[in-house]
């Protein structure tokens, strides 16, 4: 299957299920996607038809506009049975790729 990308973060329970589906539960929330002011954060969500396999945020932790990424924090988290097709790297790409855009036009 082709996997989707969006830019937009889903609802809290999807994060929810896909971070129990990935055995991070207990280490990981999602809290810890929606704990940012959302305009600090750039994120990416992988699908696999309608289902959520992965998701992504970079939170910048600078001034607005520094783009030297010193202070951002990065999540990723993608289902075991994806892993193996590069979701984490392209997630991580198209987040780096979408906060220097940002960060140009500031």
């Amino acid at each position: 299957m082709k996997i989707a990308f969006d830019n937009a973060l889903p609802d809290k329970a999807k994060v929810a299920t896909l971070i129990e589906a990935s055995g991070l539960e207990g280490h990981w929330d999602a809290n810890r996607f929606f704990d940012a002011y959302p305009e600090q954060c750039r994120f990416i969500s992988a699908y696999d038809r309608d289902e959520l396999v992965g998701v992504g945020r970079i939170v910048d932790g600078g001034e607005a506009g520094d783009g030297d990424g010193a202070n951002s924090r990065l999540d990723i988290v993608v289902l075991p049975d994806y892993r193996n097709r590069d979701i984490v790297g392209t997630i991580f790409k198209l987040l780096k790729r979408r906060r220097s855009l940002l960060a140009k036009r500031a």
